[in-house]
């Protein structure tokens, strides 16, 4: 008997809890496909793309064909651009305007390759796309390395447990198309930073930095199974009067996704190379907290960022104008930014990141707020050259 497809699971959560992560990676590692395909195979077809030879999905209710079309994310136009060697603006502009020239241009492009590439799928129905069988996630190398979501936050917490954390350490999870977020934090690894936030206030609520100038260490775990970076684990400081993160990028671990070449079809990964690339996470994690949550690297970052926190700021509008063009914001970022410096009320560099680092809370794109928060520490940098 032929079954229908199940739902296509939903693709991102923000700020959300462990259990509701974990509930979502499962159903998402239920209904992943990842099939190695030559490139002269792939095919359009009103946007969407043509994948056969998929095995059929056997279950006690019947059997459900899973070859057909599948609806590709703005990651996998990226892919197609880079890979067919077609400008990604004229991607954009095809499938906004003519979808036709799009199937067109890839299809006749494809044709002419050689190579194989991995394409990572979601399978499932959704009813404002019945035409389709689910989700092209990304088209990747056919040497690219396994980093599951799911995997990876079990490996995480099993890394956690032993060097003495537990998974309430973890305070939020986030998850995009193309990333997965933890934010793990050590309260009990605090530090005053009278410096660092001296005449700063909260823009959620009344607490200002000079009564409480507390933060506590925590680190960013961040993976990628789409080829959107390698995982990495970077050390974020919190400051508590604000849950500001100041994510210090330069001390980051990362470990790069490359694997051995895959064999043409449908890819079955390895229970050894599941357990191998397990048990690096597992390392990355005894080092990230014997590394990151000391107070003596906590002290050492406080130190690092109050060379130049407290740096003054004249010329308000101008030095958020020029950080905003050097950290490629949009005009509305630098307008929300320099709401919440006003708002914070910290008139110095300091001031800069902590107002990037609140303003990234009110984004709700999942990536970009992430990017924003990521990009403070730099923004109090810059502000500090702009400062006469």
């Amino acid at each position: 008997m032929t079954t229908t497809l199940p739902p296509v699971p939903a693709r991102s959560l923000r700020h959300a809890n462990l259990a509701d992560l974990i509930t979502l990676l499962q159903q998402q590692h239920r209904q992943k496909i990842d099939i190695v395909v030559p490139v002269s195979s792939l095919h359009l077809h009103d946007g969407s793309l043509e994948i056969a030879g998929i095995d059929p999905l056997v279950t006690e209710g019947g059997v459900t064909d899973l070859s057909g079309l599948y609806r590709p994310t703005s990651t996998v136009d990226a892919d197609l651009a880079t890979l067919l060697g077609i400008p990604l603006r004229y991607v954009r502009r095809m499938r906004d305007e003519h979808v036709g020239l799009l199937d067109t241009n890839v299809n006749e492009w494809a044709s002419r390759a050689t190579n194989q590439v991995l394409v990572r799928l979601f399978y499932g129905s959704d009813p404002d796309h019945p035409e389709t069988s689910g989700i092209a996630r990304a088209i990747r190398s056919d040497r690219y390395g396994l980093k599951d979501h799911l995997d990876t936050v079990l490996a995480v917490l099993d890394g956690m447990r032993d060097a003495g954390l537990t998974a309430d350490n973890i305070s939020s999870a986030s998850l995009s198309d193309d990333h997965l977020y933890l934010f793990v934090e050590a309260p009990e690894i605090a530090a005053m930073a009278p410096k660092l936030l001296n005449g700063y206030r909260s823009p959620w609520t009344t607490d200002d930095g000079t009564t409480l100038p507390v933060v506590h260490a925590g680190f960013v775990v961040k993976n990628s199974e789409t080829g959107g970076g390698a995982l990495s684990v970077t050390p974020r400081i919190v400051v508590q009067i604000c849950t500001n993160g100041l994510t210090m990028t330069k001390d980051a671990i990362r470990q790069i996704h490359v694997g051995q070449r895959l064999a043409e079809g449908q890819v079955d990964w390895a229970a050894d190379t599941i357990a191998k690339s397990n048990e690096l996470i597992h390392l990355q994690m005894r080092d990230a907290v014997s590394s990151f949550l000391t107070e003596d690297f906590l002290a050492a970052k406080i130190a690092e960022l109050e060379e130049t926190s407290d740096t003054p700021i004249k010329d308000v509008q101008n030095t958020i104008q020029v950080v905003a063009k050097q950290l490629a914001y949009t005009e509305d970022e630098a307008a929300g930014i320099l709401g919440h410096f006003i708002k914070g009320g910290q008139l110095s560099a300091g001031g800069v990141m902590q107002a990037v680092t609140s303003f990234s809370q009110t984004i709700e794109d999942v990536d970009r707020q992430n990017a924003i928060e990521a990009s403070g520490v730099e923004a109090m940098l810059a502000a500090a050259r702009v400062a006469p």
